[in-house]
């Protein structure tokens, strides 16, 4: 699971450091070169299996997402692909009630439940024998690149799939993709540039490494090789909402 992939520091309130706007700018540049072009309209050409509606429109990327943001990005990269591709659900709440959304992403998920439910039965059917990748981010709340990449990546491989990128039209018919950006949502909501501050177990400070109840999610999970007692679930809602989200979608 993907949980920091580095800074911890939020910068102005919804701004990325510096160094991130230059590496998705790099990325851009790398998906929107010529030779790339030229690849995707070939594949367009021959591909049967996206359709041919227009792309959702392009996201923006040189800052970070705050709460209601994140459910915008995250159903315009579902928008991005295909009927059938995306569904997009909530395995449960943070401390503070924020939602934990997950976008699914692979072919053959067929027509989305009607407006409104977004709570775990919209995740769609079980494929038997597809693998699945489950891409967790954001698990300390002040480690917040991941956050944002996973958004990025979700709906370039919903676009990808709909304009016939053939990686990404073989990978999503032969692979359940989850992405889950933000597993630590109210962290997230309190971190600060330059605040690296560690509750572990007290209340929670400034700081927006643990969850709103002073856990670090990171080590609230059980340990299969410990032969103590298995952490109490009671304050971490988040974890518990991901265990039981593994257990009963494998």
């Amino acid at each position: 699971m993907a949980s920091g992939w580095g800074a911890r520091a939020l910068g102005q309130p919804g701004r990325l450091p510096a160094a991130v706007p230059a590496v998705l700018l790099l990325l851009l540049l790398l998906l929107r070169s010529p030779a790339r072009a030229a690849h995707i309209k070939k594949a367009e050409a021959t591909t049967t299996t996206t359709s041919a509606a227009p792309e959702a429109g392009e996201g923006q990327f040189d800052r970070y997402y705050h709460e209601e943001e994140l459910g915008s990005a995250l159903r315009e990269a579902a928008a991005a692909g295909p009927p059938g591709l995306t569904r997009l659900f909530s395995i449960g709440n943070s401390v503070e009630g924020r939602p934990l959304w997950v976008l699914r992403l692979t072919a053959g998920l067929g027509p989305p439940l009607p407006d409104g439910d977004a709570g775990p039965d919209a995740a769609g059917p079980l494929l038997p024998g597809r693998p699945q990748v489950k891409l967790v981010g954001n698990m300390h709340g002040d480690e917040t690149v991941s956050r944002q990449v996973l958004v990025y990546l979700a709906r370039e491989l919903a676009a990808g799939y709909r304009r016939g990128d053939p990686r990404l039209v073989r990978l999503l018919n032969t692979t359940d993709v989850y992405v889950l950006p933000s597993l630590n949502p109210d962290g997230f909501e309190r971190a600060r540039e330059g605040d690296c501050g560690f509750g572990d177990g007290g209340p929670p400070g400034p700081g927006g490494r643990d969850n709103s109840r002073g856990r670090d999610l990171n080590r609230s999970f059980p340990d299969q090789f410990s032969s103590g007692e298995p952490p109490a679930l009671d304050d971490v809602p988040e974890v518990r909402a991901l265990i039981d989200w593994i257990r009963r979608n494998k």
